[in-house]
This record gives C-alpha cells, structure tokens and sequence, in this order.
C-alpha cells in the first residue's frame, strides 16, 4: 500500500517541483576573449566590477582587465493565439541574475559539456566544431527555480533552447565566439501544442568597456561612460569607452552580431542575396528585419524608456528603432557622464513556428582593439570608420569561418563550392595555420632560453589535407609594455631550398638531442637564447609557426597566434636554493607593500 501511494504521488507531483540542475558558468578561453556563459541562459559575469580576480565577463585581451559587458542574454518572443508571450533570460537588473527575479525566466536543463577537435584535447570529440566547444540547455517551461517563484512569468512559451559557443585560436579567430542557439517549440510535449506566430529572437546586452583594474568609479559613474553604435552593413551593435578616466587603459570596442539563421531549410537572414523583391525566391518568406534597439538604464524618456512588461519588450523587437535620429547622442553621450545605455539586437519574424519545430539562430560576440593612433586619452571618443577597422575586420572574419563553404551566403551547396567534397554544406571550414608549438621558459639573470617542441611540424592543414609546415618565428614585447604588450618579431627560421621565406634553415636553433624536463615529459628540439634582458622587468615572449599557403585555394601563408603560448616573464637571480638554510636571512627593500604595477592592467 505504501508503494502504490509513492508511486502516485511521484505521477503528480509536476515536473517542475522535480529537482533541478543548479546554476554553473563557464569561460571561452581558446583565444584572448573570455566570455562568461551559463547553463541558465545568462552571458557575463555581472560581480566582475567589484571582484575581477574570480573570472571574465567579457574580458578582452583576457590578459588585461578590460572587460565589454555587465551581462546578456537572449529573449524570444512571439503571437500565441493573439497573445503576446516573451520569454526572457536575461534584463536590465541592477545585480544581474538572480534567482526568481523578473526576466530571468530560463532554467537549466544540463550542465554545461565541453567538446574539442584537438586530439590531445581531454574533451577531444569526434562531433566537436571548433578547438573548444561549449554546450548547454536551458528551457523557459518552469515556473520556479528550486522552490522559488519566477515573478511574473506566467505565460510561457515552453522552449527548449541548446546553446553552443564555437571558439577557435588562431590569429583571425581569437577575438571572438559564435553562439548557436537551437530554439525548439517544445508546447506539445510541456502542455498543449501552441503555433507560434511572428517569431522575434533576440540579444539583450548591458555592454560596457571599462578597465575593471584601473577603474577607481563605482556604481552608476562606472557604467554611464558608454559610447554605443550600429553597423547596418554588419548587423552588429557595438560599445566603446568614450569617456572614462581609466589609466592606465586601453581603448577597444564590443560586439554583438547576428550573423545567420536557419528556419525550414532557408538561410533565413538579410545577407542571403537570394531574394526577389523582399522574398526568398525558394521560400517565398519574406526577408527578415533586423536591427537596434537602445534604452536607458533607469530615468530615460521617449525613444530610451526600458521596456516594463512582455508586451513592451515583443514592441522593441518588432518595431525599428529611429537610430539614425539618435546616433549622435548615443555615440557621444559618454563623454558627459550620461551614457548608461543598454544595447539590444533582433531579428524576425518568423512567420510561424508549429509544436516540434526548431529555429536556429547564431550570434557572435566580439571584441577588438581600436588602432594604435587611436589609443590614450584622446582617442577614448573617437568613433569613425578608422577606428573601427580592427572591429570591422574581426567580424567579417567571423563571417567568413561561420560560412565555410557558403562563399555567396545562400545557405546552399552551389557548384564550385563543396571544397571537402562531402556533398554537403559544411560550416566552419577555413584553412588553419600549423598546431602551436610547444614551450618551455628557462629564465637566468638578463636572459630567457625558449625551448619549443615540433608539435607544428607534423600538423594537417584542414582544408588542403596536406602537411604544410614552413618555419617559426620567435617574438618578445618591448621593454615597458606591461599593459597589453605588442609582440616584435625577433627572429625567423624556416625550411631551407624551397624559395619559399628566407631558406635560413633551423641549425641555429635545432638541439643536438632533444632535452626533458623534470615532471615535463615534452621532448624540446630548439632553442633561441634572448640576451642582454633587464632583470626584474616583465617581458612578453612567445614562438609561432606557420605554413607555406595554398596557390590552389588563394590562401597565403597562415601563422599561428602570437598569444597562443605567450608568456609573461621576469629575468632575474635563480631561485636561491639555500633560502632554508639558518644563515641566510629575509629581506626587504625597499617596501614590501604593493598598491599599483603597471602591469596590472
């Protein structure tokens, strides 16, 4: 009797009283990006401001403090029998996430899952896309989150969304991550089926580009020196530092792009030439719109009036914004202390979406730096074609890796274009420089011994299949570039009687025998001695590899990432080995409280 009466109540007791899987987050770090993700729908890390030593939000270079957002997420919305449902993950919240509030309104479904292409890789995957795959779910179907109420969310949608992040080392792909989010209309299986109608999707972002090292402003002075701006012919929204005191600082801009979808076998997106006025020819859909939206953090008016319900929120995404009436004041209002904006892009709409259909919609999110005649103080406002051409050009690489073989962005396998001859589409296919070679630092005092591995040499490159390796180069920053060092080629090496770069050879640097080291069980084959080094002061050094180029793709030489195995070292005395013993005593000169290093930007 007692199992009968268990086994009831289990029947009714609805899945969302069921345990669920708790928040986690976790970090893109194949390149010099760090984009906070959760498995609760959330992007950033909403704390980083006031405790940036516990992870990134958006921190670009990752080895600097210069971070590009509060926090994001994505919002869908949509017609559901004449009434308006929006589903939200994330909202303009002074804390950011927290459990039960308004608009935070995804749980979790997983915990996040890692995959990557690299074999040697501990998450090596056969289905992985990129060198660091992220992966998670969350859905909108409950109603409470372990026990606490979610206010307001009444009337859900009941989505199920997976979201992916492809991320990817090399020098063209190391500034930014393409986000994958599979939204399925899941009514059918959570409740009853439900179409949606006129489908909107989403990015909400409190993007903001501030030094959190060298910020000393706190609360809203922190986060109202913004300078924001649209990119109609990249579909991209972007944020930049326009007036802070920061120094020390850099000057860079954030990003966030939408850069395709697909829905019911149509690359669903404006960039799709296959249009016949303002229709797809295949499909007959009509082009999606797509662009901005902007509000104020609190106290705005008019066209900056944040949203305050589902129905409000559905307005921002469906009706376009007069950005160009108000580019002037959201570039430069920053400057003045007044520019607290938050940034939101949307695509849409969907014409209908049944029970048991999926859409998927990519974004990227992307950082780069503003050129150096535009880094200082004065280069802070700035915000014109020149400044941005770092950022242009970062995203129209993360074009072309998420087309691979889509060189006319139809989503469709044309002639000519099945470069793997697989005889599909495939995404995510571009011609690789070799694999990183690996290093080991050795410092003594005015000199670093680079010792490195041939890793690279027995590398396939993707595209052509062929091993293509070429040579290395070995490069150092300058003495007092602490911040965000620039690395200086120092020396190259490469095969010798191919005409192809300067045929010098490797017998400058190749070992007799390859050397180990103790608790490394790498097998070192080169050296290059830097000499004549200050002791005590930092330097950047670093080996990249790279190949020869493919004349039959129309690819020139690639070359590896010189952050890849960048490392920040202090030539000085070796370690006294004696520092145990009774006649050697500690000290101190000549002050052993630290309060600021350049470096620590």
């Amino acid at each position: 009797m007692k199992k009968l009466i268990l086994l009831l109540i289990l029947l009714v007791v609805p899945f969302s009283a069921q345990a669920q899987v708790p928040f986690e987050r976790a970090e893109t770090d194949a390149g010099i990006i760090g984009l906070s993700i959760t498995n609760f729908g959330t992007l950033g890390k909403p704390d980083v401001r006031n405790n940036p030593e516990s992870g990134s939000s958006m921190r670009f270079p990752k080895s600097t403090g210069t971070e590009h957002l509060f926090e994001a997420g994505i919002w869908i919305g949509a017609d559901v029998g004449g009434q308006i449902r929006l589903s939200s993950s994330s909202v303009t919240n002074p804390s950011g996430y927290a459990r039960g509030a308004r608009g935070f309104e995804f749980t979790s479904e997983t915990i996040i899952t890692r995959r990557s292409t690299d074999p040697n890789n501990e998450f090596f995957s056969v289905s992985a896309i990129s060198e660091k795959d992220i992966l998670t779910a969350f859905t909108d179907r409950r109603r409470s989150v372990n026990g606490t109420e979610i206010q307001g969310h009444d009337n859900p949608l009941y989505t199920d969304v997976k979201l992916e992040s492809y991320n990817w080392g090399f020098p063209f792909t190391e500034n930014f991550t393409i986000l994958k989010y599979d939204i399925t209309n899941n009514s059918d299986l959570h409740a009853l089926p439900e179409t949606w109608d006129s489908v909107y999707v989403g990015m909400y972002a409190d993007l903001v580009v501030r030094n959190v090292n060298s910020a000393t402003e706190t609360g809203g002075a922190f986060f109202n020196k913004n300078g924001v701006g649209f990119m109609d012919s990249l579909n991209t929204m972007y944020a930049f530092d326009a007036g802070s005191p920061d120094d020390p600082s850099i000057n860079t801009y954030g990003a966030v792009s939408i850069i395709g979808a697909e829905y019911r076998n149509s690359f669903f997106h404006p960039d799709n030439p296959d249009t016949l006025d303002g229709k797809f020819t295949e499909t007959g859909f009509n082009v999606p719109d797509l662009g901005p939206s902007y509000w104020l953090f609190s106290a705005g008016a008019g066209a900056f009036t944040a949203p305050a319900n589902d129905n409000d929120r559905y307005d921002r995404m469906a009706q376009q914004f007069p950005y160009k009436d108000n580019e002037q004041n959201l570039r430069e209002d920053g400057q003045s202390g007044n520019g607290n904006y938050i940034s939101f892009i949307s695509m849409g709409p969907f014409p209908q979406v049944e029970p048991g259909e999926t859409i998927t919609v990519y974004f990227v999110f992307s950082a780069a730096l503003k050129p150096d005649q535009f880094q200082g103080q004065p280069g802070k406002s700035v915000d014109n074609e020149d400044s941005r051409v770092n950022m242009v050009s970062t995203i129209n690489s993360a074009n072309s890796v998420f087309r691979g073989e889509d060189k006319n962005k139809n989503g469709v396998l044309d002639p000519g274009e099945d470069t793997d001859g697989n005889g599909e589409l495939t995404r995510y296919l571009f011609p690789t420089p070799p694999d990183n070679p690996k290093t080991k630092i050795v410092l003594e005092a005015g000199k670093v011994s680079i010792y490195w591995d041939k890793t690279a040499e027995e590398s396939v490159d993707r595209v052509s299949g062929e091993m293509d390796f070429e040579g290395y180069r070995v490069y150092s920053s300058d003495l007092g570039q602490d911040i965000n060092p620039n690395s200086r080629l120092i020396r190259e090496f490469d095969k010798p009687n191919n005409n192809i770069g300067f045929d010098v050879g490797f017998n400058e640097v190749e070992l007799n025998e390859p050397v180990t080291f103790e608790g490394d069980t790498v097998e070192y084959y080169y050296k290059y001695d830097l000499s004549n080094l200050l002791s005590g002061w930092q330097y950047q050094v670093s080996v990249t590899a790279f190949d020869r180029g493919d004349a039959e793709f129309g690819v020139e030489s690639l070359e590896t990432s010189t952050n890849a195995n960048a490392v920040r070292v202090f030539p000085g005395t070796p370690t006294n080995t004696n520092f145990g013993d009774d006649g050697f005593e500690v000290g101190v000169y000549p002050n052993p409280y630290k309060v600021n290093a350049a470096w620590d930007g």
